[in-house]
This record gives structure tokens, sequence and C-alpha cells, in this order.
């Protein structure tokens, strides 16, 4: 059994972490820390745990064999460094960190004490993008000339029961995210288009806070690939109805997701025509590859270049957005 501690109940996905940790068969939630004390103090009477109001003393605790972090991300690395000189196993919530030099020191220090790191990055486990990585890498869309994707919620938008939107007012604290709709929802995007699209070449960002807030609640992006294919990447918190957007076009053919439906079109499939696809099975979540890396060793499906990459694209498009340039990338290798 992997004793775990969770690690501050700031993000909004902390509790289905802590839900995923209760019900894994393989992991037991031992403790609580959170930065804000009443807030983890309520976490753990409600899991009947421990809590922690020093994280150095938690770390100490040698029953407690991994963390789930869910801090502030402008926290993610201090506190992930603490916990990986205490030799604790580490599953964040995306991003990693919020620069390429951090990630980087971060690696170094999982490294250094042999411990298992893991970020969420769910939709690599979904079967529309398992479906469509297999299309390419088949050759049923020949050679990609453009992809685009887009994920955007109605967090920001006032409701009769929500006033100021549903999401909590710290995730607009560019203190704490270091951004808005980008670096959170836009996460799935990115890690999505760096996946099927391979090395970025330059980014271009255009960020917006159409509800004035101090952080962008729109964002658009346009990416040049190493190859020659072009994309974009959007994300919001200010579309109520807007569905998950996936789309690849290619030489050879194009393939569409909508939400979790997926067609597909290509000179190499039948006559040609629109096909909806039988789609494989799910992937492992993030959480399960967590413990099958801690228990067996088992190379994990996400990767370090993964959350690189992800940082990469989040921090050259800050950078676009701010200075009104593009911004042209070297090659992230992570350690």
């Amino acid at each position: 059994m992997i004793q775990v501690a969770l690690l501050s109940r700031w993000h909004v996905h902390a509790n289905d972490y802590a839900s995923q940790a209760l019900e894994n068969p393989d992991l037991s939630v031992v403790a609580v820390w959170d930065e804000d004390r009443e807030r983890g103090r309520q976490w753990a009477k409600e899991l009947e745990v421990d809590f922690f109001e020093d994280l150095n003393e938690l770390l100490a605790q040698d029953q407690i064999d991994g963390v789930i972090v869910d801090t502030p991300t402008s926290m993610h690395k201090d506190v992930i460094l603490a916990c990986a000189a205490a030799k604790k196993h580490i599953f964040s919530e995306k991003v990693l960190a919020l620069t390429k030099e951090d990630c980087i020191a971060i690696f170094e220090a999982v490294d250094k004490n042999n411990v298992s790191l893991m970020l969420s990055l769910p939709r690599l486990n979904d079967p529309s993008y398992i479906y469509a990585q297999q299309a390419l890498d088949n050759g049923w869309l020949g050679q990609l000339t453009s992809i685009r994707c887009r994920l955007e919620h109605g967090g920001a938008l006032p409701t009769d029961t929500h006033p100021d939107g549903w999401l909590p007012p710290h995730f607009y604290a560019k203190n704490q995210c270091g951004g808005g709709a980008l670096i959170d929802l836009g996460a799935h995007p990115i890690y999505l288009t760096n996946r099927l699209a391979g090395e970025a070449a330059s980014v271009m960002c255009e960020m917006v806070a159409f509800t004035g807030r101090e952080v962008d609640d729109h964002a658009s992006v346009i990416v040049r690939y190493d190859s020659g294919a072009s994309g974009i990447i959007e994300a919001g918190f200010i579309g109520s109805s807007s569905p998950f957007l996936l789309e690849l076009h290619g030489t050879e053919g194009s393939l569409l997701v909508e939400d979790r439906s997926v067609r597909i079109r290509s000179s190499q499939l039948g006559d040609g025509s629109w096909q909806t696809p039988t789609l494989p099975e799910p992937g492992p979540s993030a959480i399960a590859q967590w413990v099958a890396e801690i228990k067996d060793g088992k190379k994990p499906h996400i990767t370090r270049e993964d959350m690189l990459r992800l940082t990469q694209i989040n921090e050259a498009a800050l950078q676009s957005a701010t200075e009104g340039r593009r911004i042209f990338l070297k090659s992230a290798q992570p350690v």
C-alpha cells in the first residue's frame, strides 16, 4: 500500500484526485497539508486523516510514500523540490512549473532522489486522442498540414447562483496561477497538439480579459511546427456552450473530433467518404500510471517531454501576448 499525503485543496480538481486516490486499491490517503490552514483542517476532518500545519514536518514522516500536489501553480517548484528532497513520489496537476528552467530543476531533483514524477494530462488517455494518434501513425491523413484544438467553458460568466462565475476567485490571481485560461484550461489543447503535431518552431498569441480580470479569460495561439504544419489553439472561460473541438488535416485526409465523437475521411480508407470509427479503449489514468511506476517500475505514457513542452508553449505564448510579436523557440529537451 502506497501511503500518500494531499498537499493543498487550492485547485478545482483537488477533490477529484483525492477521490481517485481513495478509490485506488494501491493508495491510502493518510495526511493533509494546505497553505490555507483552515481549508486544510476542514479537508483533513472530512477525510478523517491527520492535518499538518508545517509542510516539512509532514515530509519528515517516514510512513508517507508520496504526495498529490494541488497547490497554487506559483508554488509548484518549491513544494515539489521539497517533496523530492524528502524522497516522496510526486503527482501534480498541470502545469508542472511556470518556466522551462523550473521544470528542468524539478527533473534533476527527481532523478537525484530516485522518486516518481507524474503530471495529470488526462486527454492523452482519451480514446479520441488515441485514435487520432493511430490515424497519423498509420498514414491515413498523409502528411499533417494543419491542426486546431479548442476547449472552453463558461466558468467566468455570471449565473443566477454564481454572479461572478463558478470558478473560484483565486483562479484569476496572476501571482498564484501564473496566467488565466490558457495556462489552466488551455493546457489540454497544448499538450494534445504537441503530441500530434510534433516540435513547435514558433508561437504567436493573443490574450484577452473579456470579463475584466487581471489574467486572460480567452486566448488564441498560432503555432508553426518544425514539420511545416500550422496550428491554432484556443482556450477560454467565457464560452458556456462551446464543445471540445479537435481538427487534423493532411494531404490524404481529415479527422474531426467534437467532444468525444470522431469522424474521419481519408483516401486510404474505403471510398474516401466520412466514416465514424470504432474507438480504442481508454488508456490508464495518470494516477494508475503513477502507481504502476512506483510499484513495478513501469514506464508511464505521460512523459517529461509532455511536461516540458507544455510549459514551453505557455511561456512563449505569454511572452508573445505581452510583447506583441512572434516568439521563436529553441528545442526543449527534458533531462
